[in-house]
């Protein structure tokens, strides 16, 4: 079977230039790709900031090529759609044509391409990745409806939706939209690897403060903020908060760590080993993601990495993620403001015995269901039924 994938991977050699360039995204595409083409042959079409510095990719594999924009910026999209579109055509003068055609998410370089594609190429299957998205499926305002409806090679994602064969998806969200047009739809949440992780984790020491962790993005739709609200608001919780990762608040985060000694800011961590490593104080991980922001549209495949770690989660509640783990996670509400204080209290309060065994108890049950292999063997079975 032969893919044509446009996405946002980096080469190798540019992910070694820029380890900090979209790192959770770079290794959950890796993965995807390698164990796509486990199989298969898979030609990558590659979105990357234009800011970037690149070196000529292309000349050493000319089946990656490398697409210079920025997703906001609509007008600079064209000029990469019309390039995508020649080195397509290229390919297929070269008598090379793909089986199927899979995008990660909708953005207006891809949903370009992807029409191209409906009008002459019709029978490659064209398969939306869906991942995520902060309009999907809500009510806009008449006036932001507007202005998305003005701006060039911008369609809304719904408007999408008849352009694709089938939609593999991340979350719950989105099935009812393709059930009701009739598009073939699948949950696709990625998947969990240990790669890296379990030479380097150890049990967490069973005595002692309870330490959670947290690792990821420092944006707000990640909620780091409302995690450090919570310790802020609660001077006798009694937990070690441990954050490794880098971005918009590391200025903040020292700061915090050195005034709160509940507070512990590790940095960037630049290798799998290493987070394996820091791991391995925490007793518990949490995954803070507040309401809004699309996050009913998405699966943070941080949870995954919680999971092959070995340690129980505490976790904002979406359905998705209640579908996938069930009672086996700590769940709060973030719609109610006090629920991720009165969760940590909980943890707080719960024997770190208890905590080692809960986490041992998820890994066993979930990891290999999630495992990379066979989600990727169950998404290339289900685009091959698709008519």
């Amino acid at each position: 079977m032969k893919f044509f994938y446009l996405g946002f991977h980096l080469p190798e050699s540019l992910i070694r230039r820029y380890p900090k360039q979209n790192g959770a995204g770079q290794l959950w595409e890796g993965r995807l790709l390698k164990h796509l083409g486990s199989d298969a042959e898979v030609r990558v079409a590659s979105i990357v900031d234009r800011k970037l510095k690149l070196p000529d990719v292309e000349r050493s594999n000319p089946q990656h090529c490398l697409l210079q924009g920025k997703l906001g910026k609509d007008l600079q999209a064209y000029p990469s759609f019309v390039r995508l579109r020649a080195k397509y055509l290229g390919w297929r003068r070269q008598g090379w044509k793909p089986d199927c055609f899979i995008v990660y998410n909708s953005h207006p370089i891809g949903s370009a391409f992807t029409r191209f594609l409906a009008r002459h190429d019709r029978d490659v299957k064209r398969i939306l990745l869906f991942l995520d998205s902060r309009h999907f499926g809500k009510n806009l305002p008449l006036l932001k409806r507007l202005r998305l409806k003005l701006k060039p090679l911008h369609w809304p994602d719904e408007a999408m939706l008849p352009y694709f064969c089938g939609v593999a998806s991340a979350s719950l969200s989105s099935k009812r939209f393709c059930r009701d047009q009739n598009i073939p739809w699948r949950w696709f949440p990625g998947g969990a690897q240990a790669d890296g992780l379990l030479d380097s984790v150890q049990t967490p020491p069973a005595d002692g403060i309870t330490r959670i962790g947290y690792f990821g993005s420092h944006s707000d739709y990640a909620g780091l903020k409302d995690l450090l609200e919570a310790f802020a608001a609660d001077p006798d919780l009694n937990l070690v908060l441990s954050i490794a990762g880098d971005g918009s608040k590391t200025g903040e985060l020292q700061q915090r760590s050195a005034s709160d000694p509940r507070i512990e800011w590790v940095g960037f961590l630049k290798e799998r080993k290493d987070l394996g490593h820091w791991a391995s104080s925490c007793h518990m991980l949490v995954n803070p993601r507040p309401a809004g922001y699309g996050n009913d549209n998405n699966f943070p495949s941080k949870v995954f990495d919680y999971l092959q770690l070995g340690r129980p989660i505490l976790s904002s509640i979406t359905p998705t993620l209640q579908h996938a783990f069930g009672d086996s996670v700590m769940w709060y509400n973030a719609d109610r403001p006090s629920a991720l204080s009165e969760a940590l209290r909980r943890v707080s309060q719960k024997r770190i015995s208890l905590l080692i065994q809960d986490g041992a108890n998820l890994r066993g049950k979930y990891a290999q269901s999630f495992s990379w292999g066979e989600q990727i063997g169950g998404l290339k079975e289900w685009i091959c039924q698709i008519r």
